[in-house]
């Protein structure tokens, strides 16, 4: 029986993630992501020292650029790669590494009630996992969102369902997506105003600013 060939665009998806492994600058993108993080911080967030959690910090591209406003709790899990974060970062007092799964122990920042003035959420494929809690983590400040482009990724019945159960379809617009972030942190009285976005290929860069809002106030609503 004759083995079925890969599609062009099936091969192209396998090339693309092979550079995201291997942290190639094509893939990340990190000269697009640092010029809009000194943008944004430099004209929303001038009012002093921020700490920053980057949930995923990789070889420490960005966090570099956040230790120069100030506090940097920065999360990697994979070995090679934390060891090349903590290669890069090592003259940053203001960094702190941890070797931890940041798709767990985001959890426990929240249950240990830690809130930052800067949370970069750039994971290896979507970040849908991390809403709505994630906003738990900010009441003040700036999150940095990586989504990666529905539509140029291959969608096998798996990733396809997995976007249906948090955007309702399995091709969700760019609007879309914005749109469903700013109703997520309403679920923990958040408003989320997305600020810039930045088109990096296969990606979606966002930043929103994120303040926490009093429910009766936002609503209209006065209680007894």
């Amino acid at each position: 029986m004759e083995e079925s060939k890969k599609t062009y665009r099936a091969i192209r998806h396998d090339i693309v993630r092979k550079r995201q492994a291997d942290y190639c600058d094509t893939a990340h993108h990190p000269d697009e992501k640092i010029n809009q993080i000194k943008n944004v911080l430099g004209e929303i967030c001038g009012w002093g020292d921020l700490s920053t959690l980057e949930l995923f910090a990789g070889q420490g591209n960005l966090t570099k650029v956040y230790a120069e406003y100030g506090e940097v709790i920065a999360n990697e899990y994979k070995g090679k790669v934390f060891h090349k974060l903590t290669e890069n970062v090592r003259e940053c007092a203001l960094v702190h590494c941890n070797r931890v799964d940041s798709f767990l122990d985001f959890h426990q920042l929240i249950a240990l009630k830690q809130k930052f003035d800067v949370v970069d959420l750039d994971p290896y494929g979507f970040p849908n996992r991390f809403f709505p809690d994630v906003f738990l983590l900010i009441e003040k400040g700036v999150m940095f969102v990586t989504m990666p482009k529905p539509y140029v990724n291959i969608l096998n019945g798996i990733t396809q369902a997995h976007l249906i159960s948090y955007y309702g379809e399995h091709n969700p617009s760019k609007e879309t997506i914005i749109e469903r972030i700013a109703l997520w942190g309403l679920c923990h009285w958040r408003q989320v105003e997305l600020i810039d976005c930045v088109d990096c290929k296969s990606v979606w860069r966002f930043a929103f600013k994120v303040e926490k809002v009093k429910a009766t106030e936002y609503t209209g609503v006065r209680n007894r």
